[in-house]
């Protein structure tokens, strides 16, 4: 019978030292650290070190996952072994819908006792915290498009959750309620942007400091909204000229860590040519600037096609297999998992905000009634 493998204090290490060879290891493996030595806990649960750690796994691509739904079946996939399908402790038993992802921790939204709750949750920590939505009032919604979004506001270390009401009749008036996670509380702020429909429920994009949605504008044209945290104001920006006279198809994506367009003028010719358009904003000036990152060549087309953080896009080429492809080695792997209704880019990370609890263990409780012998004794 193999033995356990002890871990041993070293404490003639530096902290900082300590803190940089810790930064390299897997949360699951920190967190047995913090169990074995209380100077371990201090040192991991310190703020400095657990932004070291969240940068150090971002940055590196071996690190990405993907969280992926599929109506029956949610599930954690690592890029690298797009074939190993990880299992999740969710925190919802209801049905949710991913309003998206941002170091380490996931927002769902979902329906409880005929009311809307959100629910931020980090899967690597097995944490979660839900509270209601600013106002469930149907009156108040009726006449308006509603959309959410998540994001991060580095300033202030807040993660923030916004619900966009676009009225419908009368003037141009959206009304943006926030979430902070630092004030656990809602707030009300009227906006009086040119901007008048979101087209999806969810925003597109997250990236550290800024939300995309794909929008359309007063005159029906296709537009980005960019929200921007720190000044909680949108920001309407305007597709590449080249985009809107060649009629390209598009879908925004998180493109090495920066927003990003995937273009490309048929989707569903085969050995299509997708531009990959990059922008450069200039928050203070109101002004962008677009930049054609690259240019790639497939030959299969797209049913549907999701862009990811580390450039590797999935590709669901109806009635096929999902699949992941690779911009820059143009390799592809399976990802045996089908159908995908979304997913999301997720890293792991140690991220914690105030009033976060420990997810029970539904997976126990699952294999508990799927076996009538142990649920009848348990």
């Amino acid at each position: 019978m193999k033995k356990a493998r002890r871990i041993t204090y070293i404490p003639c290490l530096h902290e900082e030292i300590l803190g940089v060879i810790f930064s390299r290891l897997p949360v699951k493996t920190l967190l047995r650290l913090k169990c074995s030595n209380k100077g371990y806990c201090d040192l991991i649960s310190s703020p400095w070190f657990m932004t070291l750690h969240r940068k150090r796994f971002s940055s590196d691509p071996d690190n990405h996952c993907i969280f992926v739904q599929t109506g029956k079946i949610n599930r954690l996939i690592r890029i690298q072994n797009p074939g190993n399908l990880i299992k999740l402790n969710e925190p919802c038993r209801t049905d949710y819908t991913v309003i998206g992802s941002i170091n380490g921790l996931i927002c769902l939204v979902t329906n409880i006792a005929s009311r809307q709750w959100v629910c931020l949750w980090n899967p690597s920590i097995n944490q979660y915290k839900m509270f209601p939505v600013h106002s469930d009032n149907p009156e108040k919604t009726r006449k308006c498009d509603v959309s959410m979004g998540f994001g991060y506001e580095k300033g202030s270390d807040d993660y923030q959750v916004i619900r966009v009401l676009s009225y419908k009749t009368g003037w141009p008036l959206t009304i943006l309620e926030i979430y902070s996670t630092n004030s656990d509380s809602w707030k009300e702020v009227k906006s009086h942007s040119r901007l008048i429909k979101l087209n999806t429920c969810f925003c597109n994009v997250i990236v550290e400091g800024l939300t995309y949605w794909v929008a359309k504008d007063l005159d029906g044209s296709s537009v980005l909204a960019s929200f921007v945290w720190s000044i909680e104001k949108f920001f309407i920006i305007p597709l590449p000229e080249e985009v809107i006279t060649k009629s390209q198809t598009f879908v925004a994506t998180n493109y090495h860590g920066s927003f990003a367009l995937l273009a490309y003028s048929s989707p569903s010719k085969l050995k299509a040519c997708v531009d990959v358009w990059e922008i450069e904003l200039d928050i203070s000036a109101e002004e962008c600037d677009w930049k054609k990152k690259d240019t790639f060549h497939t030959d299969f087309g797209f049913s549907m096609h999701w862009g990811l953080t580390g450039g590797d896009i999935v590709v669901e080429n109806a009635p096929n297999m999902p699949f992941l492809f690779n911009v820059t080695t143009k390799q592809r792997w399976e990802m045996g998992i089908n159908p995908i209704l979304s997913l999301s880019n997720y890293t792991e990370s140690l991220v914690s905000i105030k009033g976060f609890r420990r997810v029970r263990n539904q997976l126990k409780r699952k294999r508990k009634a799927s076996n009538p012998v142990r649920a009848r004794f348990s």
